[in-house]
């Protein structure tokens, strides 16, 4: 595991804590809205640093069903 600090940026942290506030264990769904532009770029770089995942990413038959795009979940760090 890395122990470095991740520097966070405030619309970071925004985006972080409503994923993290969202998620329930007992459910396979987590955050599923629909991105803004902005919030698309915010995502991208969250998941970069490894502190969300999309669990759709590898499989599009689940996205396909669903009707959405992806479902972020906070990553075990």
């Amino acid at each position: 595991m890395n122990t470095q600090k991740i520097k966070l940026t405030n619309l970071e942290t925004k985006l972080l804590n409503e994923i993290v506030s969202m998620y329930d264990e007992d459910c396979n769904m987590c955050f599923t809205r629909t991105l803004t532009q902005s919030e698309k770029g915010v995502i991208s770089s969250l998941v970069k640093k490894g502190l969300v995942y999309d669990s759709f990413e590898f499989d599009k038959h689940l996205q396909n069903l669903s009707r959405v795009e992806h479902n972020y979940f906070p990553s075990e760090i």
